[in-house]
């Protein structure tokens, strides 16, 4: 049971951007004009040393913080 717990919980935790992360992201889009993967890239891992953004937060972050 306790295992059933557990994967339940991660599967929530997975869902939506990364708090560590969701300020870097924010930043990033509000300053580019053309943001680019590699770029968030960039952008996160100065702020966040040893993060690895996925493509999934890339475009999820893209979706959440697109200009108008």
């Amino acid at each position: 049971m306790n295992n059933i717990k557990q994967y339940n919980q991660f599967l929530f935790e997975k869902q939506g951007l990364s708090p560590a992360i969701y300020k870097s992201l924010k930043d990033y889009f509000e300053s580019e004009d053309k943001p680019t993967m590699s770029g968030a890239q960039k952008f996160v891992s100065k702020s966040n040393k040893g993060w690895k953004l996925s493509q999934e937060d890339f475009e999820e972050a893209q979706a959440q913080f697109k200009k108008q």
